[in-house]
């Protein structure tokens, strides 16, 4: 599948998601919480709060798509991209953070393995640590990887999202990697 953004043509691979009748690739989401506070555990809310931002970012639909930087404006477009939130994975841990090392997606190391990622993107929500806001997979990867992670200081807009990183564009930027 490959969407075209500007004249530029990207393709999606190894994912088969679906299509809308309006022609919107629709994405469905798996989010992965790993807490070991009740800070930590987020609540649907707050995982409501990151998936609309998203979808608002993803098709133009962000009330600040006008503040683009002019050296971006050119490329700035609606993409019909949408996320369709469909399983919340919880599970307590001991950890006090975990790295960047993709433990966070291992059940055999603590973690939560990815949800079918072939069909569905995976984000985990956790404590990384180190002053890291997130990090994503890069396309290509392995698929027992295959997902985005968040800290959950970072994730949303609502409850442990703090400023100035409250905004869900943590997701945004890492999801668009």
């Amino acid at each position: 599948l490959s969407v075209v953004l500007k004249k530029t043509v990207f393709s999606i691979s190894n994912k088969n998601f679906r299509l809308s009748s309006t022609g919107k690739i629709i994405i469905p989401v798996v989010v992965n919480v790993l807490y070991k506070t009740a800070a930590e555990n987020i609540s649907d809310a707050q995982i409501a709060s990151q998936i609309a931002v998203l979808n608002k970012d993803f098709t133009a639909t962000n009330s600040d798509f006008g503040s683009i930087p002019s050296l971006f404006s050119g490329v700035a477009a609606n993409v019909d991209i949408t996320f369709e939130l469909v399983t919340i994975n919880r599970k307590a841990t001991t950890k006090t953070s975990w790295g960047t090392r993709d433990t966070m997606k291992k059940t055999k190391q603590g973690g939560l393995d990815p949800t079918s990622p072939t069909t569905k993107l995976n984000l985990w929500a956790c404590t990384i640590g180190g002053g890291i806001l997130g990090y994503a997979q890069f396309p290509g990867g392995s698929s027992a990887t295959d997902g985005v992670v968040i800290d959950s200081k970072y994730f949303g807009l609502s409850g442990t999202a703090s400023y100035p990183y409250n905004l869900g564009r943590t997701a945004t930027h890492e999801v668009g990697h």
